[in-house]
């Protein structure tokens, strides 16, 4: 093929395990990402969501389809109807709810996101005109681990242009989100007013100053926090910026908290979304489902003497966890 857009040598090792589920929309980006993969031969299957929003929905789903089977490519596609208000986070969860299923049921270790360099640019600016910290500035990671499975972005390093013109070089299909195009969308706006333009100015620079800002963020973001069944431990020695850590985990759960709910929470316990339970100790924090649970006598006791916040309690009691599985210093 011309014009092949190389993947990064560090994933191939994973990559070539052939554990893949490729997130497909048919658009410019996943669609190269297809034709990538099946170029360097490397197995995936595929996911395909259809939010039913538009005309050409349908015969998209229909696009995705024909083209997997084709290439003998497993396919996997969940339709559904979205309520108005927030689309994008409800899409969102929906999305993720649909891979996770796929991926546990299909025994695969890795989902494949096409997201490139402009989306990480876009994702600065989006960010820097709302307001966030290194580690929101910086974005999205090339991987991630997501417990069970982890995230991959094999195309970050190229920029949308680099897709298309591969993609157009080599007469290989794909659809345009007519969406995309709306001025109304904030995104649109940064997307033709500035990304795009900063882009075609320095996208070496651009790239290399993400990357940076990437590498600052893992420091500040620390070690993996351990989980418990669904209690999450993010040890306070180790991680430089525990909240930002926090915040990623509860988004990963439906969950995006406000300026005012995160300085509210900083170093204090508390409740959030009526749905998960934060609580600071000397050596960590924790996050748990917010339940009422009736504890023993002495497992009250055990809490009490290791400072477990009081909040964490009734899960730990229910998911059968010991103070001694959080607490160091015991």
């Amino acid at each position: 093929m011309q014009l092949l857009p190389p993947l990064p040598e560090s994933l191939l090792p994973s990559l070539n395990a052939g554990k893949n589920l490729l997130a497909f929309s048919g658009g410019i980006d996943s669609s190269a990402l297809f034709f990538i993969l099946l170029a360097n031969k490397i197995p995936f299957e595929v996911a395909h969501v259809n939010y039913q929003t538009r005309p050409k929905s349908n015969e998209e789903t229909k696009h995705v389809q024909n083209l997997c089977k084709i290439h003998k490519i497993p396919c996997h596609v969940f339709t559904c109807k979205l309520q108005k208000g927030n689309f994008e986070h409800r899409a969102r969860m929906v999305r993720y709810a649909f891979f996770a299923r796929i991926l546990r049921q299909r025994d695969l270790q890795i989902l494949l996101s096409a997201h490139q360099l402009n989306d990480r640019l876009e994702w600065l600016l989006m960010r820097l005109i709302q307001g966030g910290g290194t580690i929101s500035l910086a974005g999205f990671s090339q991987r991630e681990s997501w417990h069970d499975w982890e995230l991959i972005r094999p195309l970050s390093e190229l920029t949308k242009s680099d897709l298309q013109g591969f993609l157009d070089a080599n007469s290989l299909p794909y659809y345009e989100d007519e969406s995309n195009l709306n001025p109304q969308f904030l995104r649109n706006q940064i997307r033709h007013n500035f990304s795009n333009p900063l882009l075609e100015l320095g996208a070496n620079g651009i790239r290399n100053s993400l990357d940076f800002l990437e590498t600052d963020a893992k420091i500040l973001q620390g070690e993996n926090p351990k989980r418990f069944n669904q209690l999450w431990r993010i040890d306070r020695i180790k991680t430089p910026s525990p909240m930002a850590v926090v915040d990623k985990i509860l988004k990963r759960q439906g969950v995006l908290m406000s300026k005012a709910q995160r300085d509210s929470l900083t170093c204090k316990d508390g409740v959030i979304a009526n749905k998960f339970a934060i609580g600071w100790h000397d050596e960590f924090v924790g996050i748990a489902p917010y339940v009422n649970e009736k504890m023993t006598k002495d497992f009250k006791e055990a809490c009490r003497k290791a400072k477990i916040p009081p909040l964490l309690r009734p899960y730990m009691y229910k998911a059968n966890i010991t103070p001694e599985l959080l607490v160091h210093k015991l």
